[in-house]
């Protein structure tokens, strides 16, 4: 199974007499008249990295960089110039393991950087990553950065460096910027942390100590702006900064100072502390004044805290329901799909038949306690034409309104008046009918604002005359207490969604697990393990981020632009638009606190379910967005949407987006086309 490791490593080119590589020479040429050269791993990696002497690298990730390959040269000069190329230089990159044919595992490197050999490079050197917090990455002043480490809260992501459990960093940075230079203090000494979506949240092994980097002890350091966010120290210049760093005083949190400077929690508009501070506090960086919180924020926090407990609590019983269930779903899934539900108007689950589509939304309904007519299944026809299919007509010549025999209406009536309770629609295998037809008013209600949803089922002049108008008014509002899900499979008997659609809804694949898992499933019990008491909606409620301001960064924002860009240049009917930006932001918003999906992956399954969805249509067309698929080597080459993710490297490392594009490379190759 492929793997992939997203922090930044540091490397250099193997030496020659490295026996342990597979090949005599650490540059070769390869079968496609490429250079081929391995690299040695000079950092330390994450703790789930394997003991390997070598990874993988190739021409085309140095072309950008400045060096060019002369394929008319002999061999020997080709590799030499490479050499003496790389002799000066070191290598920062992340690297994925992959399964060869022949089920060899190689490890290659991708996003690859170059900076220069520092003058103190030493054959052995070994460098540890050090994360780099600031203002511009992580939005806090450094008062707010420290109250944060002393109080035990989230300080903000670090891509490039490893999460995983037991890779705790003793130490990081701050970077402070002035405008005529930056100056970092260290701090520490951490012996644990958590990372979700908050980023990174430590726990120190005693008090947090600080201590200013003198400026020729930065000139020790690998900061390079190609890896902004981590610095590469050599180990034996860490161990003296952790001695030196452990003599400093306690950063003293002076409270007084707070209340008075810093009456309301410290953001990022916020002044800095040497604008702010008196002179004893200037005197002494060790004395930082922190924010104070007001009992009502703390009280808030505490039941944020609550909030969040309950809803780690329902994610757990859906899991475990799945497996009672007999589905095997990865927790990615499960919490993917949970996010989609709670930000977006609506989710579409597709795969192949048999996954568990349906299946899914009912367990999910269960692990939320509700019952009855709290879901509601509604199997889509064939013959579906028109809205009256779904939701029914006013019958004038009995002079009664008759619902559809879907069971929607009868539901949506009693969201309506139980405002209280949470309800979810389900359509099963919604496109055997063309959605765009009996779907059509349901589309324009749900990009509505809530509080103006308004489904019609007759003209308001024949209330008075509909013998059941009473029970069928004119119209119902659509309570944010309903929740709306499709599944649809992709095969010859159904119909694909218009553009319409998809900017409306979060569409999600459900991978298909191995089989030797179903193995692995635990004991069927007797009976379901049922809630002890039904979400309501107020519970659900708590769990959504509802803040409408946009909190995308800039890098996310200017990616997203750059993309409608290009398929405004395939097709000026379609691109991202404003509509789909707001509901990422949503989407990334309501990721709740969790190890399996980062924001860096959830940015990337919202570019494949908001995003490439969109992307339809001939090789003509999309030949130069996609690339072209190389079946011999099985990858992607020529894409211009692949080499915008590989420019955005800090946003993701889009390994979702790269499998779906080269899925859609493939069916342009053999069908001409792709859907």
């Amino acid at each position: 199974m492929n793997k992939v490791w997203e922090n930044d490593l540091v490397g250099v080119l193997a030496d020659v007499d490295q026996s342990e590589l597979l090949y005599r020479d650490s540059i070769l040429i390869n079968k496609q008249d490429s250079l081929q050269f391995f690299v040695r791993i000079i950092s330390q990696p994450a703790e789930s990295f394997p003991n390997v002497k070598a990874v993988t690298g190739f021409y085309s990730d140095l072309e950008k960089w400045g060096f060019e390959d002369d394929y008319l040269q002999p061999e020997f000069i080709r590799k030499e110039k490479l050499r003496e190329w790389l002799d000066d230089r070191l290598l920062i990159f992340k690297v994925e393991k992959r399964i060869r044919y022949n089920h060899e595992e190689v490890y290659n490197m991708f996003g690859v950087r170059v900076m220069p050999k520092l003058p103190s490079y030493e054959k052995d050197l070994k460098l540890i990553p050090v994360p780099i917090f600031s203002k511009k990455v992580n939005g806090m002043e450094q008062v707010e950065f420290i109250s944060r480490l002393v109080e035990k809260k989230f300080v903000g992501r670090i891509a490039e460096v490893s999460h995983e459990t037991n890779d705790t960093p003793p130490i990081v940075l701050w970077k402070e910027e002035t405008e005529e230079d930056e100056q970092f203090t260290v701090y520490g000494v951490f012996e644990k942390h958590q990372y979700a979506h908050g980023g990174f949240n430590f726990e120190l092994r005693d008090e947090l100590k600080g201590l200013d980097l003198e400026e020729e002890w930065l000139d020790e350091c690998y900061l390079t702006d190609e890896s902004p966010n981590v610095a590469f120290l050599p180990i034996g210049f860490y161990q003296e900064l952790l001695n030196r760093l452990e003599e400093q005083e306690v950063v003293q949190v002076s409270s007084e100072f707070a209340r008075e400077n810093y009456p309301q929690e410290t953001g990022s508009g916020s002044a800095s502390l040497e604008q702010q501070a008196s002179p004893d506090i200037q005197s002494s960086r060790q004395e930082v004044a922190v924010t104070v919180m007001e009992k009502p924020t703390s009280e808030n926090n505490v039941l944020a805290t609550k909030e969040n407990e309950k809803e780690q609590e329902f994610l757990e019983l859906l899991y475990s329901h799945t497996q009672d269930a007999g589905l095997i779903y990865r927790k990615e899934n499960l919490i993917n799909f949970h996010t989609s539900m709670k930000s977006s108007s609506l989710v579409i689950l597709s795969g192949m038949s048999g996954t568990g589509k349906t299946k899914l939304v009912e367990l999910y309904s269960q692990s939320l306690g509700l019952k009855g007519e709290q879901l509601t299944v509604i199997p889509v026809s064939p013959s579906w034409t028109s809205d009256s299919d779904l939701i029914g007509y006013a019958d004038t010549l009995n002079m009664v309104y008759r619902p559809g025999d879907s069971g929607l209406i009868n539901a949506l009536r009693k969201a309506e008046d139980d405002k209280d309770k949470l309800y979810i629609i389900c359509f099963d295998e919604m496109n055997l009918a063309r959605v765009e037809h009996y779907f059509s008013q349901f589309l324009s209600i749900l990009e509505m604002d809530h509080g103006k949803r308004v489904l019609r089922l007759y003209n308001d002049d024949l209330e008075s005359r509909l013998y059941n108008s009473a029970q069928y008014p004119p119209t119902i509002v659509i309570r944010e207490n309903v929740l709306f899900v499709g599944t649809v499979n992709m095969d010859e008997s159904t119909y694909h969604f218009s553009d319409k659609v998809l900017d409306r809804a979060n569409v999600l694949s459900l991978d298909v697990m191995p089989f030797t898992e179903m193995k692995q499933l635990p004991e069927k019990k007797k009976g379901m393990v049922a809630r002890a008491d039904e979400v309501d909606y107020d519970t659900f409620e708590s769990f959504q981020y509802k803040n409408r301001s946009l909190c995308l960064q800039d890098d996310e924002l200017a990616l997203l632009w750059e993309i409608h860009q290009m398929m405004q240049n395939v097709n000026k009917q379609v691109g991202v638009g404003p509509r789909i930006v707001k509901q990422i932001n949503q989407y990334l918003g309501n990721l709740p606190v969790q190890d399996y999906i980062l924001r860096e992956d959830a940015f990337d399954l919202q570019v494949v379910q908001r995003v490439l969805t969109k992307v339809r249509g001939s090789e003509d067309q999309l030949r130069d967005l996609l690339g072209r698929y190389n079946r011999e080597k099985d990858t992607v080459e020529g894409s211009s949407i692949i080499r915008l993710f590989d420019r955005y490297t800090s946003v993701s490392i889009f390994k979702e987006s790269r499998n779906v594009i080269k899925q859609k490379a493939k069916e342009l190759k053999y069908n001409g086309y792709t859907m």
